[in-house]
């Protein structure tokens, strides 16, 4: 009873973070989207690594290293911690200098061209779509195996708070319950590594006692290693390009802010999943050695170890990975169908009131869309959303990188690497097309060459195009 009533509490405070934040976001889209762009450094750092730190960090990469092994979790997490310094020194300076509101919002300026408006906020929703429905199953099962209640009625709660107070809330609403969700997150998870290396011994005791009882756990052995640099490969090159943390740089004080950020940010993401990894799941795969469900060996070990207080804390924690990085996600793709698809055609059309009503409107339809795919959840969903999470990877880091560092880059090579990204890897990753090789590495180098032979081959854009570019990375931006 009491890891309900805890529960409830924590739900119930994010619906009044959000009925609060409305007060001040409703009538104003750079409140709505942005903040208001006045978030300060360590608030935002905690907001990003929440924003990634998802269910999939928590129940997916406990799950993932149970039924893979460690190296190779390690291998495709390690992506992120280098997408980290990547995005710092590539994009958080130009990109907070640009002052929009979306990923968007820079390619369709950087390669006028109804393409780019069109593919860019198609792919993110496809992607988001996929990372929800996986980031739902973390709750569901969560609920379903620490409170009791069914798989259905969990899904069905978690995905009603989030949308109201995302799509009445905003960036603010997302940012003050990041914050208090990455606090939650960091102290649960390395609390429980504390708890149980006490307990246990140290973590090098206990994975050399995992590892004699199950050798797959510590080897690399039978694995696709061409799948594991894959996947390292996308959140390595997704991190710095991929809307919900890219939203967060736009909501920054300025670009020093957004620098400093993203590396704290890091460093926080990498010790709960180095505590996660090293110390959570040799306990688990000790005293749990046979699960059918990889996911459910957070859920096992918490309901063994710990009183009722501490499960419904844990549950909470869990709730509040899946809601920190659901709620930017549902926020991005609300921005992609409202501001990206629809923004141009209804922005002189309709009211500050009705363009809010329609924030509010598209949120509800893609939290409503998740849920009902959710329902039939995917298995092992770390690789499950890093999958979707690859498609951005693969259309938008080769144009927004060569866009602010090349300047031989133009519309034709943007245009062309954009579609040759997407193409190539949601070919490759179906199966329609066999090339051989991780799809991500070939979607890349197909949108390499297309962004060459554009910019070699192509007219080149116009001097005043460069020139906006190029104050893009002053200190004071344009």
């Amino acid at each position: 009873m009491i890891e309900r009533v805890l529960v409830l509490l924590y739900l119930a405070g994010c619906v009044g973070i959000g009925i609060y934040a409305s007060r001040r976001v409703l009538s104003s889209g750079d409140e709505y989207w942005v903040a208001g762009r006045r978030i300060g450094t360590a608030v935002n750092a905690m907001a990003i690594m929440a924003s990634l730190a998802s269910g999939g960090s928590i129940i997916g990469v406990m799950g993932l290293a149970y039924s893979r092994g460690i190296p190779a979790t390690l291998a495709l997490f390690a992506g992120a911690v280098v997408g980290f310094p990547l995005a710092s020194l590539l994009v958080a300076r130009p990109l907070r200098n640009f002052g929009r509101y979306t990923i968007t919002d820079f390619l369709a300026w950087r390669y006028p061209s109804p393409i780019v408006r069109l593919l860019v906020p198609v792919s993110i929703v496809v992607a988001f779509t996929v990372y929800i429905v996986a980031q739902l199953k973390a709750a569901g099962i969560t609920a379903t195996a620490l409170l009791g209640i069914s798989y259905e009625w969990a899904l069905v709660i978690a995905t009603v708070v989030f949308i109201t107070y995302v799509s009445i809330g905003g960036m603010i609403a997302i940012t003050w319950t990041d914050v208090l969700q990455g606090l939650l997150m960091l102290i649960v998870v390395v609390g429980t590594a504390v708890a149980v290396t006490w307990r246990s011994g140290t973590p090098f005791e206990l994975m050399r006692e995992a590892t004699a009882a199950a050798p797959e756990l510590g080897s690399l052995a039978g694995q696709d290693v061409s799948s594991t640099l894959g996947f390292f490969v996308i959140w390595a090159t997704a991190i710095p390009v991929i809307p919900h943390i890219v939203m967060r740089v736009f909501t920054a004080r300025d670009a020093r802010g957004a620098r400093l950020a993203l590396n704290l940010a890091m460093v926080a993401y990498s010790v709960m999943i180095l505590a996660a990894v090293l110390a959570i799941v040799p306990v688990g795969k000790l005293g749990f050695p046979g699960l059918e469900d990889a996911d459910q060996v957070f859920l096992r070990v918490m309901a063994s170890e710990f009183p009722a207080v501490v499960r419904g804390v844990a549950v909470a924690a869990v709730l509040a990975a899946v809601m920190s990085t659901t709620d930017a996600l549902l926020l991005a793709c609300s921005s992609a169908l409202t501001h990206d698809l629809l923004g141009g055609f209804f922005k002189w059309r309709l009211s500050e009131r009705r363009l809010a009503l329609l924030r509010v409107a598209s949120a509800w339809v893609v939290g409503a869309l998740a849920l009902y795919w959710a329902l039939s959840p995917p298995a092992l969903i770390s690789r499950f959303y890093t999958a979707g999470v690859g498609l951005l990877s693969a259309g938008l880091f080769v144009p927004t990188i060569a866009g602010l560092w090349w300047k031989r880059a133009n519309r034709a090579g943007g245009v062309g690497a954009l579609v040759a990204g997407v193409a190539v890897y949601g070919l490759t990753m179906t199966g329609t097309v066999e090339l051989g090789g991780a799809p991500i590495v070939l979607a890349l180098i197909a949108s390499a060459l297309a962004m060459l032979l554009g910019g070699l081959l192509a007219r080149p854009d116009a001097p005043g195009t460069l020139a906006a570019v190029a104050a893009l990375h002053d200190e004071a931006g344009p």
